[in-house]
């Protein structure tokens, strides 16, 4: 049998962020109305934060760029995203581009821009509660509309 020793390592942002890499998570794209233009971001702290009611959650980094229009909107579109739409996630990852620039999307609930698109699952929901967490801000949604599909969920792990 072979032993395995475990190490203490010191927990600084950067060895948290690379260790906690080591779990596998879903991947998804959030969307929402901002100031006169739709909000887009490519985001892997989603998850389930209540069945009833059904509440779900994500959080933004507070140095994240249009951070002040994140925090106020009044609702977001969650898209879990499915392995063969690593493109999307990509172009919503990606900083300094307008990640909505030639492409299809449709209005959602609220006006919440959705992707026009087959995604595993969609909720659409409303702003249930926000508050800080460190440096984030943590975003609680009710979900108002969800919409399933048949495509395996992608995950990521380092």
């Amino acid at each position: 049998m072979t032993s395995v020793t475990a190490s203490t390592v010191d927990v600084t942002p950067t060895s948290l962020r690379s260790q906690l890499a080591r779990w596998p998570t879903g991947v998804t794209i959030i969307t929402a109305c901002g100031d006169g233009r739709p909000l887009g971001k490519t985001a892997n702290s989603f998850h389930a934060a209540s069945l009833d009611p059904a509440l779900v959650g994500w959080c933004i980094d507070k140095r994240s760029s249009r951070f002040d229009e994140w925090v106020a909107v009044t609702g977001y579109a969650v898209h879990v995203m499915a392995g063969h739409q690593t493109d999307l996630v990509t172009r919503f990852a990606a900083s300094g581009s307008d990640r909505f620039d030639g492409l299809d999307t449709m209005p959602g609930l609220d006006g919440i821009p959705l992707l026009a698109c087959d995604v595993p699952l969609r909720l659409e929901c409303r702003i249930a509660d926000t508050f800080d967490v460190g440096d984030h801000v943590y975003l609680i949604g009710q979900v108002v509309t969800m919409t399933a599909s048949h495509h395996t969920p992608m995950t990521i792990q380092r």
